[in-house]
């Protein structure tokens, strides 16, 4: 089984520092927030194509994998090395991420 190394965009990585943030002033089960971000990368890691498929033009390959507890999507791509984590976004909102390309 090959791992492949997870890397977070510097917009994914903003996008969950404010989210952590919410979640931790809002929230009573605060553990909730790592234990379902960490499963999330775990799963990434050793099985990338487990995300469903997000079309988007100006980047082929996004796919997202949906965090329940959180509800909320990593968006990624990922190659034979490694999985770009390009957003973290709230499945309830009425449009999804604009992806960083970087």
């Amino acid at each position: 089984m090959k791992l492949r190394r997870v890397r977070f965009t510097e917009g994914a990585r903003a996008q969950i520092a404010e989210e952590k943030l919410w979640w931790l002033r809002n929230r009573d089960q605060v553990e909730v927030f790592g234990e379902e971000l960490h499963e999330a990368v775990a799963l990434l890691k050793i099985s990338p194509a487990a995300g469903t498929g997000y079309p988007r033009p100006a980047i082929p390959g996004v796919r997202r994998v949906y965090l329940r507890r959180l509800s909320s999507h990593l968006y990624y791509t990922f190659d034979d090395a490694e999985v770009i984590v390009r957003a973290f976004w709230h499945a309830k909102r009425k449009k999804g991420p604009t992806l960083d390309s970087r």
